[in-house]
């Protein structure tokens, strides 16, 4: 089960902070994909119905100059070739002309290249020297368009010539508009920078383009070249080849024409439509991020600020409960000297008054006294000392036994054993009297002998500590005499209970709590 501590709900913080920043920056970054998306479809759409409305001018303003050619061909038609020199004709043409002041008029022109009538001067007589469009009519062409300078004048025009065959004629029909005119157009549906509108022909020369230039010749290894190889309509991406922008762009071929219409939207629009369209939910998505952070920050420094002044009212617990356990340490320190001088007291007064002062077993129970003491100091337990670990040393048989005797102290004393200070005193202090005893007095006339020395927990709270010799045995009134009496009094100070056995030799048990 995971613990909600102050930490994990630290690192939960910083986990918010990281994912309130990476979030919104994926999320952004999706949406700046569809948008993206979304305003490329718009573009492509919008190229696509701006070129059929391209395709639909040029249709009609091409067509009306196929019409002229017709007329004029029908006109002609049964006249015999006189007719077409005759000043009636001229007439004719001109009224075909008339009312259109974008038109440059219409031409009558020979196969061996000489204009015989013309819709703006009579009678006309001219040799007009090489041109494109003679020598396509003459090679089989059905319909020719270009754009050139007319002469004399140098004027910009589209041209159309197409064949014109009767009775004692063989030439072509010319007309001719004012370039201007189908840019105008092209310019008026591309409002945008960069939009660009124009027509190519099947052949791959630009003749016209929403800004003023001049034509260019495409390579056949380009986009718009290869697209309309394959296709009569379509949408393409390139890089444009007369000014270098890249586009979107959509063709449609001229129906019955040699000619293709195309219209570009640059890219730069569609990533300009696209950081509007995007843009609100960005600045949504950073305000959301903006406020998480700062809400996370300011609930995360509340928080390492709350947990600061949790750690100094801990620690100034800590160390006014310290404070307290060392004054505390200090009385009772004070207390546990006072009646361990008050029992020094009372032994000396006791063999003092028995007349023996002896003052190596006096010794060693004040080195008894100082044991519980050294054991408090070291002691990991507070208040409580190793029962086992204080009997061993207040038991020393190096320090009990002389060197020229042949006793031995067999010590079987369990670790873990723990008592308060106050019981361990007078405990060690009976071990060791009832030791120091039968050292004494259990192998008179011997000088060998085995002491044990067991302490073992009994369960339920209590232990066992018991003290038997191998020797002689001890009467009542020796026993008494060898300061038994003295024995009972430490065992009642720790609140246990002694029972004495005497079979060849003296078995005491202490029983007490702990």
């Amino acid at each position: 089960m995971t613990v909600w501590g102050p930490d994990m709900v630290l690192r939960w913080f910083r986990t918010i902070q990281i994912g309130s920043v990476l979030i919104p920056v994926l999320g952004g970054l999706i949406w700046g994909a569809i948008a993206w998306q979304q305003q490329r479809a718009i573009a492509t759409d919008h190229a696509v119905d701006t070129v059929t409305l391209v395709r639909q001018y040029s249709q009609r303003l091409f067509e009306t100059e196929i019409i002229k050619h017709g007329a004029a061909r029908s006109r002609a038609n049964g006249e015999p070739a006189d007719f077409l020199r005759s000043q009636a004709f001229h007439r004719f043409l001109a009224g075909l002309d008339a009312g259109k002041p974008d038109s440059y008029g219409l031409a009558l022109i020979s196969d061996e290249g000489r204009m015989v009538a013309s819709s703006r001067s009579f009678p006309v007589d001219l040799a007009m020297g090489p041109r494109d469009y003679i020598d396509a009519i003459r090679g089989g062409s059905r319909l020719y368009i270009d754009r050139i300078k007319l002469e004399p004048g140098g004027a910009d025009a589209l041209i159309v010539a197409s064949p014109f065959v009767t009775d004692g004629f063989r030439g072509m029909i010319v007309s001719s508009v004012a370039t201007e005119t189908s840019r105008t157009f092209l310019h008026s549906v591309t409002p945008r920078e960069d939009e660009a509108a124009s027509l190519l022909r099947e052949d791959g020369k630009l003749l016209v383009r929403q800004v003023p230039s001049e034509p260019i010749m495409l390579a056949p290894d380009t986009q718009a070249r290869q697209n309309m190889a394959r296709a009569s309509e379509g949408v393409y991406e390139t890089l444009a080849v007369s000014d270098g922008v890249r586009r979107i762009y959509a063709f449609n071929q001229l129906e019955s024409l040699p000619l293709t219409a195309n219209f570009g939207v640059p890219l730069s629009l569609v990533f300009a439509a696209t950081i509007r369209s995007a843009l609100p939910v960005w600045l949504l998505m950073v305000a959301i991020s903006a406020f998480t952070l700062v809400a996370t920050a300011l609930a995360r420094r509340s928080m390492l600020s709350q947990r600061e002044s949790d750690l100094q009212a801990l620690k100034r617990a800590e160390a006014e409960n310290l404070a307290h356990q060392r004054a505390e340490l200090v009385r009772e320190m004070n207390h546990r000297v006072k009646n361990n001088l008050s029992l020094v007291t009372s032994l000396i007064n006791m063999q003092a008054r028995r007349g023996n002062l002896d003052i190596n077993t006096l010794q060693m129970r004040i080195q008894a006294l100082a044991e519980v003491h050294d054991l408090l100091y070291r002691s990991n337990h507070g208040e409580k000392i190793d029962l086992g670990d204080l009997i061993a040393r207040a038991c020393d048989p190096a320090t009990l036994i002389a060197e020229d005797r042949a006793i031995s102290l067999n010590a079987n004393l369990a670790k873990g054993i723990l008592v308060c200070a106050n019981r361990a005193s007078p405990l060690a202090l009976a071990a060791l009297e009832l030791v120091t005893n039968a050292v004494k007095h259990a192998f008179a006339g011997r000088e060998s002998g085995v002491i044990g020395l067991t302490l073992r927990a009994d369960g339920d709270g209590q232990a066992q500590l018991t003290i038997e010799d191998d020797g002689i045995g001890m009467p009542e009134e020796t026993a008494r005499r060898s300061g038994t009496r003295l024995v009972d009094a430490f065992v009642a100070q720790a609140g246990g209970t002694m029972t004495r056995e005497v079979n060849g030799g003296t078995r005491y048990v202490i029983r007490f709590g702990v």
